[in-house]
């Protein structure tokens, strides 16, 4: 929910010093122009401004001045495309002007192109580094363009500074983003090592599912014993009231050696709450990995935590709208992006979650309700397209479901789920030939054995009954083991 750039301001400030300047080494008659250009702007006739501006850079074209004024004008004007080509100009001949970098890279942020701001408003920022403003507007196309460890430096930057409320959620956003990274990277080089296995049951713990946590702790301590693992285990044993399991725990870690930090590792910062070290602790080896997306998940937390001293903000609302999500509290979470909606009326951003969240609270016509204008607004995302057709389908409306479905798995190849809807939504109406494609492609996103199921009906449809068997009892498989990592704790 990064805001819009805030360059105006400063480009006003700008284009008078720069046209005053420019004007007392003219003739008279630039200088009344020049003049002429400086009251346009203070009356926000941008038009006028920039014609004026564009006679004086015409009339004086070795001047710098007129080209950032121009360009400073036509940015705050909202013609952007002009705005950077005119300050693209001036940097071709002054490539570390920091005003017209801070400009360009604002419109380059309104027109949709992130990654060509960040680049520019961080050579901004080099070089004015008192100038909160093109800090945040930093912090908001690093963010954009999936820079979250430029942005979450911008935005310790403007934290320290008595950041308010959207800074702290973005910072807390943006370490919740590196953490993912860094547990992306862990299973991509070591996917069922130990320290893989010991974040996923974080991560099911964290979503009350204390059993699958268990679980996945054993077979992590199988392949490595530690007493922090251990010492979580028995905590889960506490819980289901397995005080005998829970004391052979933590015998069991008392015997483990306490780990060494004669040279300080990623470990050692992280357990001495240093976690800015942690993070930043070099290697990509499993363990440092796994250290560095848990202090990033503790940094996330601290930002979070400062919310709370902006208790009538939406970003406050917001947060806690997404923990209750995470804790299936979903009608607790629609209330709270509701509040979050009274405070920022139609923002598209809170909408969206608004409808994301409704579907998974099964509130199917409330969120049909939420989505359908916001797909109307944005019809290149295929995200709404999903959520408008996921919401048709689960009112049984398969028929009118199939176009934005259709639309959604167009806009957007890779997401699986849109996939399997839409081979549900053709299976309801009857299509099975078509579904086939679509659900044999969304198998990968199976967790529970469903798309396989859904699958296995349709080509049971077409009469090809072997490869229908087949699906079936790779979806039996699939719902066995999903039970099995749900199930209530069991001694081992």
């Amino acid at each position: 929910m990064a805001g819009p750039p805030r360059a105006p301001a400063l480009a006003t400030a700008l284009v008078l010093a720069m046209a005053a300047a420019g004007g007392a080494q003219t003739p008279e008659a630039l200088a009344e122009k020049s003049r002429e250009a400086k009251r346009m702007l203070a009356a926000n006739r941008f038009d006028d401004a920039i014609r004026l501006y564009r006679e004086l850079a015409a009339a004086q074209p070795s001047n710098p001045g007129w080209k950032l004024s121009l360009g400073a004008a036509q940015h705050m004007a909202g013609r952007d495309r002009e705005a950077v080509a005119t300050l693209g100009d001036l940097l071709r001949i002054r490539p570390d002007h920091g005003p017209a970098l801070a400009m360009a890279g604002g419109s380059y942020i309104r027109l949709g192109q992130p990654a060509r701001a960040a680049g520019l408003l961080e050579r901004a920022a080099r070089l004015m580094p008192g100038d909160l403003e093109v800090t945040r507007m930093l912090a908001d196309a690093a963010s954009l363009s999936g820079r979250h460890a430029v942005a979450a430096a911008a935005l310790r930057k403007l934290t320290a500074a008595g950041g308010d409320a959207p800074a702290w959620a973005q910072l807390g956003r943006a370490y919740e983003a590196l953490s993912e990274n860094a547990f992306t990277t862990l299973e991509q080089l070591a996917p069922g090592s130990p320290y893989w296995l010991a974040l996923v049951a974080e991560t099911r713990l964290k979503q009350g599912r204390s059993g699958a946590a268990l679980s996945l702790l054993k077979e992590a301590l199988a392949k490595r014993d530690r007493r922090d693992w251990r010492e979580a285990a028995a905590a889960l044993y506490d819980q289901a009231g397995q005080a005998e399991r829970a004391a052979a725990e933590r015998a069991a870690a008392a015997r483990l050696p306490v780990p060494s930090c004669a040279v300080p590792g990623a470990e050692c910062h992280f357990h001495a709450k240093r976690y800015l070290d942690a993070a930043a602790a070099p290697g990509q080896t499993a363990d440092v990995l796994y250290w560095r997306a848990k202090a990033y998940n503790e940094l996330a937390r601290e930002a979070f935590a400062q919310l709370s001293r902006f208790p009538d903000s939406a970003d406050w609302h917001a947060f806690l709208a997404g923990l209750h999500r995470n804790r299936a509290r979903y009608d607790e979470s629609v209330a709270e992006w509701r509040a979050a909606l009274t405070i920022q009326p139609g923002d598209a951003g809170l909408e969206r979650e608004l409808a994301g969240t409704l579907l998974a609270a099964r509130r199917y016509e409330e969120a049909e309700a939420v989505v359908r204008p916001l797909a109307r607004r944005f019809p290149a995302d295929g995200e709404l397209q999903w959520i408008l057709g996921e919401s048709l389908m689960a009112q049984q409306k398969h028929a009118e479901a199939i176009p934005p479905l259709k639309e959604a798995v167009r806009l957007d190849p890779a997401r699986l789920a849109a996939k399997a809807s839409l081979g549900r939504a053709l299976q309801a109406a009857g299509s099975h030939a078509e579904a086939v494609p679509h659900l044999r492609a969304a198998l990968p996103a199976d967790r529970d054995g469903a798309i396989h199921f859904q699958l296995s009906r349709s080509l049971a449809a077409l009469g090809r009954a072997a490869e229908a068997a087949a699906m079936a009892r790779k979806s039996q498989d699939l719902r066995t083991a999903a039970a099995a990592g749900t199930g209530e704790i069991t001694p081992p």
